[in-house]
């Protein structure tokens, strides 16, 4: 009976998969009647060898110490794209300067004007977001849970920063002069609280950047052979002189590159998987696969298979299927998630400062429609290459997934060494685009919330902008050290992503209780910040002891000790702060607040309009309908709809990889075109001024002085021009639509 159902098995394997001939068929099927069954199914024969007579060994991992590029093409991706990009914003940001008139002073450094349009800050909120942990990560967590694993990373991230909409609308109602959340500490709750919070600000900074460069090192090292420790440093390096040319509006720019690239490379490898390849091309072939490789029946002992390698059922899913959102490891993972990335968006300065230079009848559309299309990079990207890896049967181990390893496997495996160029080339894109939103973040808590504050209450302009340049250049080279130190340490990309919110999340209630809730005090934030963080931590390291006998970095980035350290970091944080302003009741009017000064006193170019209370609560409600009703939909409706299918059918994963690769394309049009159609504006005066005779532009730019010459003297004339231009813009759209 054994031997009949090894033969149906096997059958079944070399049917469900393409590129298997008949006579490979047939010839397979012989040695599964025969006892000897090698390799386990047709698709990836590749990866076994006939060892010991007619034994079976698979190859004990994908990459086997070797580089699948040569070195060259490692240093020519990370010096030339940074050089490229190095060169190609600071160009961009002069041409701003030179004919749309932008000030380069420490306010437009710092804040990009204030005045940052939905489309861009969209587009920056997406690739702020992705990170190498989304592209690696994500697919790590589909090789171990399956389907749910893509649906929590994406999920698990994306709340955050539609709700985060909400906080970036409270700023520009209650502080619209600051520069970063510190400042707004500060301003309500003293010095006291303004140095804890600048404590966990810089923390945060710490973990996104080590994460950046731990992916990006992992990764180019794996591909390319580079010396892990020299892509550690290199990495940075372009992100470091564009961000010192142009500050936050040359991130701005850069980002909307980044994103352009990040999204291409995501469609291709979404329809490469469902549609195009050879070895998958369909969610039926995909589906099929995924079922034979989570067989109970397949043997998964040495050498047939290593440790480490995925094999056979998975534990803790229902019916051992990847095929089913009934995974108790995907739900631990979805809770850590969750609790993690509150802190990485909340108490990352670099949020804070994306809705400070934000428009404010922008921010809260930017945030929503960022989020929604920012959910598709991981959601899309490792339903495809997170899934592929295990329908093809890779021989990846747990320690190349953890470093981040599974979508370059995927990658090689269905285009060879174009697909590894290709996913050098978004890992890439990613780690700097989010690396230079790091820079700023850093740049800005240090000049304004250390230098500003502490050092020189007095600072020029020009002297915040030196030291804004000399925090640029001295984190940045700081990166690439801590980089080297924690892969000295044995740190890995998914060890670090699993226990951020233990250190940081703690900070997360505290810190938007400041903006929404005017009793809040200042010793309850400071208590529950710090107290908060000390239980996660001991609780963190008791489970691991507990339950492993030990504490190692094994036993502490296991998923028991992780979700009971998130839990209590973030939970007992707010806790601890909503008891002990109950106590002692703050009434704050956020007067202070609005009190934050610029140091350069200039002229918006907003209307006066935009600041008005009335249309910031409106948008303050859409986004608290928006966001919160779609945090409802992903976080709690999608995943108990899904429950009833149980390991889905055929026709269930069908849908559920058409969503994947609709999401995935809509989304990717969506970032690369609106930014474009809304600053089509300033792309016509550059344009213009690019084709124009220069003597021209100069007589342009002496009238132009003239007139805000004749402005400045009379106030009330600019302040019709304003209200003129406003009416003007919405004029035009109701002409369109007139025959």
């Amino acid at each position: 009976m054994s031997a009949v159902k090894r033969v149906l098995t096997a059958s079944l394997a070399c049917l469900s998969c393409k590129n298997t001939s008949f006579d490979t068929k047939y010839t397979y099927i012989l040695m599964a009647s025969s006892g000897s069954q090698c390799p386990p199914f047709d698709f990836s024969g590749k990866y076994y060898d006939v060892v010991s007579g007619d034994g079976c060994g698979r190859q004990s991992s994908f990459f086997e110490g070797k580089a699948v590029l040569n070195q060259s093409v490692g240093y020519s991706v990370i010096l030339g794209f940074g050089a490229f990009f190095a060169v190609f914003t600071s160009f961009l940001v002069w041409l701003e300067k030179r004919y749309v008139g932008s000030k380069h002073t420490s306010e437009w450094f710092n804040t990009a004007g204030r005045n940052v349009k939905t489309g861009l800050i969209a587009s920056v909120i997406v690739s702020q977001w992705t990170w190498a942990a989304t592209i690696l990560q994500s697919s790590n967590v589909a090789w171990q849970y399956g389907v749910s694993g893509p649906f929590w990373y994406a999920s698990g991230a994306t709340i955050q920063v539609l709700l985060f909409g909400v906080m970036a609308i409270e700023i520009k109602r209650k502080a619209p002069h600051a520069h970063t959340v510190c400042e707004i500490v500060k301003a309500r709750w003293g010095t006291a609280a303004h140095i804890v919070f600048l404590s966990f600000c810089f923390l945060t900074n710490i973990i996104v950047t080590a994460m950046l460069l731990l992916g990006g090192s992992a990764v180019v090292n794996a591909l390319t052979g580079v010396n892990i420790y020299a892509a550690s440093f290199l990495i940075p390096l372009g992100v470091i002189v564009y961000t010192l040319a142009g500050g936050l509006k040359a991130t701005f720019l850069a980002s909307y590159i980044h994103s352009v690239i990040v999204h291409v490379v995501l469609v291709i490898f979404v329809y490469l998987v469902y549609t195009a390849s050879n070895e998958l091309g369909s969610p039926r072939v995909v589906y099929n696969c995924l079922i034979e490789v989570a067989s109970k029946s397949r043997i998964c002992q040495e050498p047939i298979s290593h440790q480490g390698q995925s094999c056979g059922p998975v534990s803790g899913n229902y019916k051992g299927s990847y095929l089913t959102m009934m995974s108790s490891g995907g739900l631990v993972f979805g809770i850590i998630n969750i609790v993690g990335n509150f802190g990485t968006v909340f108490v990352d300065n670099g949020y804070w400062v994306s809705a400070i230079a934000a428009r404010p009848s922008s921010t809260h559309k930017g945030y929503l429609l960022g989020g929604l299309v920012w959910f598709a990079v991981p959601f899309s990207l490792a339903t495809s290459l997170g899934l592929g890896a295990l329908a093809l049967d890779l021989p990846i181990t747990a320690s190349e997934a953890g470093r981040g390893l599974v979508p370059p496997a995927t990658a090689i495996a269905l285009m060879g060494k174009g697909g590894s160029v290709l996913l050098l080339t978004m890992l890439f894109m990613a780690v700097t685009s989010a690396g230079s939103s790091e820079l700023i973040a850093v740049s800005s808590l240090c000049t304004y919330d250390i230098y500003r504050t502490y050092i020189d209450p007095d600072a020029t302009g020009k002297t915040i902008l030196k030291v804004s340049r000399a925090v640029i250049l001295g984190f940045g080279c700081f990166m690439g050290l801590l980089a080297v130190m924690l892969n000295k340490a044995g740190v890995s990309l998914g060890w670090m992503y699993l226990a951020m919110g233990v250190f940081i999340g703690s900070a997360v209630l505290p810190i938007a209780f400041m903006l929404l809730w005017r009793k809040a005090n200042a010793i309850g934030a400071i208590l529950g910040a710090t107290i908060g963080c000390l239980l996660g931590i001991i609780t963190w390291l008791s489970v691991a002891k507990i339950e492993y006998g030990r504490v190692n970095l094994d036993t502490t980035g296991r998923n028991a000790p992780m979700l009971a350290g998130n839990l209590v970091s973030i939970l007992a944080g707010g806790a601890i702060h909503a008891i002990c302003s109950f106590m002692s009741l703050q009434n704050y009017d956020w007067e202070t607040t609005r009190q934050i000064t610029v140091v350069e006193k200039e002229k918006s170019e907003l209307p006066a309009e935009e600041y008005r209370e009335e249309k910031l609560l409106r948008a303050k409600a859409w986004i608290v309908k928006w966001g919160v009703g779609f945090t409802f939909v992903i976080v709690l409706l999608w995943p108990l709809l899904s429950l009833p299918a149980g390991a889905f059918s055929i026709g269930y994963f069908t849908f559920w990889a058409v969503i994947a690769i609709a999401w995935g394309t809509i989304g990717s049009i969506f970032i690369i075109t609106l930014p474009l159609y809304v600053s089509w504006e300033t792309i016509q005066s550059v344009l213009l001024g690019m084709f124009t005779n220069d003597r021209l532009m100069e007589k342009v730019e002496e009238m132009n002085l003239r007139l805000r010459t004749v402005m400045l003297a009379i106030p009330e004339a600019e302040r019709i021009y304003l209200l003129e231009k406003e009416k003007a813009k919405k004029k035009e759209p109701l002409e369109q639509v007139q025959p």
